[in-house]
């Protein structure tokens, strides 16, 4: 530690700092030259000391210590998409992923796939094995037991999530609620003894990706917690039950260092909530997913969002994500070198940024404690008066939900569209000539129970590929 007495200079607190700039900027507005605002609701200051901490902040754990010797203080999945065509062809493609960089799938599923061909020779008590309904919902969830019982699968060796929970019936038909309830109750039941695979997952990404601030991507995301809990309730099913079977994933969009904040306050947000209802829970104990976002993306030079998506890996992952979800910009389109570049992005943050070598290093960060701070302060307080309105499901039914996203999404676009938000190769220094590299344009159609996926730059895109 440095000798308090080695630097000559007399200590100074914030406010005469602050002093001394509005001296500097000799009669220009300190808030109107100097602060600004995040996501309508929090004000950046252009700087911090420890005097906003308010004292010593401790940092967080993300998981458990690892029970092998050796291993790496931080410890996150690498997950790939996977979307079954050719199930012989997609078991090459899984296997060659996995052993190359891979350590974690996100498989896509319609219901009626081989599960024992499409996984065959993968050994997922290695690996996280999470799976997506595509289709019908009973059907998917009859497939993976049946898959499960055909080869004797012991609860230790399978880990991973299925990433659907009941909300997700409504914004897919705007109904079935009911009958989504109980399928999730049945299937907290049937996977009881799988305590390292979640039968059911929130994912605050379907409001990060359709354009929600990330104040309401946390509030509508808990808010769901809360729908769950109670409509499960009826079911015999505990809070204790419902917190056990979670997992929760988020979308990590192009705003860096508010993603950090946001995702480790989601993790203090949901152990919060939980003891709301009489359930203790870890900040390790709570599995999060991270991914890269959709509504950060361009059709505008897609070279760039190669960029995108590896600062929002690294959000992620310093945010605390335990999966790492990097999804190429194409989706199911993707080429070889698009999926292989995804795929390689944890590597590099592990192999060649060393991001597995400090548990939390954005503790201790003046901007970055107060700015989480700042946004639990801010959940809390909306999703008070979400409660206050009725709930979850009642801004569902009544569209206010959608009406405030779509909202939010128009006032971003229209910003980037007006050139007041900069987007890279959107707006702003677009690729010409032999470097442009655009991709196809189609008009979002959203039916009012719908919030579909759309992109900043849509209304950039909507004026510059729209008759391309």
């Amino acid at each position: 530690m440095t000798d308090k007495h080695f630097y000559t200079f007399p200590a100074s607190n914030k406010k005469a700092w602050i002093d001394q700039v509005k001296k500097d900027l000799k009669g220009k507005g300190f808030d109107a030259t100097l602060t600004s605002t995040l996501w309508d609701k929090i004000k950046i200051q252009p700087f911090y000391t420890a005097e906003d901490l308010g004292g010593p902040k401790d940092a967080y754990k993300f998981h458990p210590s690892s029970e092998i010797p050796g291993m790496s203080p931080r410890i996150w999945s690498n997950l790939v998409s996977v979307f079954p065509e050719n199930e012989k062809e997609t078991n090459e493609e899984i296997l060659h992923a996995l052993q190359n960089g891979s350590d974690g799938l996100v498989v896509h599923l319609n219901g009626t796939e081989n599960l024992n061909e499409l996984l065959k020779a993968v050994h997922t008590e290695f690996i996280s094995t999470n799976f997506l309904p595509t289709g019908e919902t009973v059907q998917f969830f009859q497939l993976i037991e049946e898959w499960i019982e055909s080869i004797s699968l012991k609860p230790g060796m399978l880990q991973g999530a299925i990433l659907w929970s009941p909300c997700d019936e409504l914004f897919r038909s705007g109904e079935n609620f009911d009958s989504a309830i109980s399928q999730a109750a049945k299937a907290i039941i049937d996977f009881k003894e799988f305590q390292e695979f979640y039968p059911l997952t929130i994912d605050f990404a379907r409001y990060a990706n359709t354009g929600a601030t990330g104040i309401q991507q946390l509030c509508y995301g808990l808010g769901e917690i809360i729908e769950l809990i109670e409509k499960l309730s009826k079911k015999a099913i505990s809070p204790t039950q419902v917190f056990e079977n979670l997992t929760f994933h988020t979308a990590i969009g192009d705003s860096h260092f508010a993603e950090i904040a946001k995702v480790k306050a989601l993790r203090k947000l949901i152990v919060e909530l939980a003891g709301n209802y009489g359930v203790k829970i870890q900040l390790e104990d709570v599995p999060i997913i991270t991914s890269t976002s959709e509504w950060s993306k361009s059709l505008l030079d897609k070279d760039t969002n190669l960029i995108r998506q590896t600062y929002e890996a690294m959000a992620g992952i310093l945010g605390g994500g335990n999966s790492l979800w990097v999804k190429p910009a194409e989706g199911k389109k993707a080429s070889v070198l698009e999926k292989r570049i995804a795929r390689n992005v944890s590597s590099v943050l592990k192999e060649e940024s060393y991001l597995d070598k400090v548990m939390d290093p954005a503790a201790g960060s003046y901007y970055l404690e107060n700015l989480q701070e700042q946004i639990v302060n801010s959940v809390i307080k909306e999703l008070q008066e979400l409660e206050e309105n009725g709930g979850w499901l009642k801004n569902f039914e009544d569209r206010s939900l959608h009406t405030a996203i779509r909202n939010s999404r128009e006032t971003v676009q229209k910003k980037v569209l007006s050139d007041t938000d900069i987007k890279v190769g959107a707006n702003k220094y677009l690729a010409t000539g032999k470097l442009e590299n655009n991709l196809g344009f189609s008009p979002l159609v959203e039916k009012d129970f719908e919030l579909l996926p759309s992109r900043a730059t849509y209304f950039v895109e909507q004026r510059n590929l729209s008759n391309a």
